[in-house]
Formats: C-alpha cells, sequence, structure tokens
C-alpha cells in the first residue's frame, strides 16, 4: 500500500477554501478529513478549527453522531472572540 502524501503548509488555504466548498455541496465528511489534515501540520490553524466545527455540526442534520468531547476540544483551542 502506498504512503499518503503529507499536506505542505504552502497548500493549507486552497486545501481550505476546498473543505468550505464540500461544505457547501452538503458533503461534510470530506471537509471534516481535510480539515483534520490541516490541523496535523497546523494544530492552530483557527480557520480549520471553524470549518471542522462547522462541518462537525453539518452532520447533525444527517442524523450522524457527533462527539461532544471533540466539539469541546476544538472550542478550548480557538483563540478568536465569540
Amino acid at each position: 500500500m502506498s504512503e499518503l502524501k503529507r499536506l505542505h503548509k504552502d497548500a493549507i488555504p486552497a486545501a481550505l477554501e476546498k473543505a468550505e466548498r464540500y461544505r457547501l455541496l452538503n458533503e461534510p465528511g470530506e471537509a471534516e478529513s481535510i480539515c483534520l489534515d490541516v490541523l496535523h501540520v497546523d494544530p492552530e490553524n483557527q480557520h480549520a478549527i471553524i470549518m471542522l466545527l462547522l462541518a462537525l455540526t453539518d452532520r447533525f442534520e444527517k442524523g450522524y453522531g457527533v462527539s461532544d468531547s471533540q466539539t469541546k476540544e476544538l472550542l478550548a483551542r480557538l483563540n478568536l472572540e465569540y
């Protein structure tokens, strides 16, 4: 099995744009996956954290189980004033 390539920091803005498009296409799982890849490279990326939270809330509507602990951990990582 071939090894997956790691996301390069320069590709983060394009990856987040793609995640947003997937959210708009009602594909929250794809958006979540992209955000997790971004956060693997840049753990404090605020845009990725927000996008991931939004992707998780999109999953509520589809009836998927979403971890309360995961959402609380993400909220704690936000540095923005909400």
